[in-house]
């Protein structure tokens, strides 16, 4: 039951724009898009063999990328991720995934081509017009799982990303490629393109570490006294 509740709030996260959770320290990209399942197995959203596929433009980046949001635009494409598994919880499904990779793409306002998402993907316009920049960071997904109410047709989905190439992947110490979280949430929306599931708002950012504090046994133990 407390899994089920803490699900229902992360769900009601669609009810307002996307918010970094408090504890981030350093936002590396904000991204909003449309989702899809390029390949069907089952029937309904989700079902185990279904693939899973995020197009989606980026309007805000951070450290440690480089970048000129006036000069160039930016998208995120997320592939390669499979339903392994799905749990029913009333009206909602647990999804778990495997696989799954995140490319992070900038192409030149004007010297290149606007990123168009047309209808039913695959098409002409998506993922092609979406992936025909400058791939400057890659990154491979584990953990992923969606959090998804059927009722609503509305979700939420995290999941780990480490990073291992891309044209700006040295501007990334190696100590700190891994322990990403990508995030986000999925809604419902009269704007999506035909062919597509749900629009997508979601983060890649990176947890701020937790404060240690010294104390003794004693210490400890005062705080739990009545």
């Amino acid at each position: 039951m407390r899994f089920v509740a803490s699900t229902a709030l992360a769900v009601s996260l669609l009810a307002s724009a996307w918010a970094l959770p408090a504890g981030a320290v350093n936002l590396l990209a904000d991204y909003q898009g449309f989702d899809y399942e390029p390949t069907k197995v089952g029937p309904a959203f989700g079902d185990p063999g279904n693939t899973y596929e995020v197009l989606a433009t980026v309007p805000q980046l951070g450290a440690p990328l480089v970048f000129n949001l006036g000069a160039n635009q930016y998208t995120v494409v997320i592939t390669g991720l499979t339903s392994v598994a799905k749990l029913p919880l009333g009206t909602y499904d647990v999804i778990s995934y495997a696989g799954g990779s995140v490319n992070v793409y900038e192409d030149a306002i004007g010297g290149g081509t606007a990123a168009n998402y047309g209808v039913n993907p695959v098409n002409a316009t998506a993922p092609s017009t979406f992936i025909d920049g400058t791939n400057i960071l890659v990154g491979t997904l584990s953990s992923f799982q969606v959090v998804y109410d059927n009722a609503t047709r509305t979700g939420s989905f995290e999941g780990t990303l480490t990073f291992t190439g891309g044209s700006q992947i040295g501007n990334f110490p190696t100590n700190q490629r891994s322990g990403w979280t990508f995030a986000g949430v999925t809604g419902n929306s009269p704007i999506t393109p035909t062919g597509y599931l749900h629009q997508v708002d979601g983060s890649i950012y990176l947890d701020n570490p937790v404060a240690t504090q010294v104390t003794t046994w004693g210490g400890i133990k005062a705080q739990y006294k009545p």
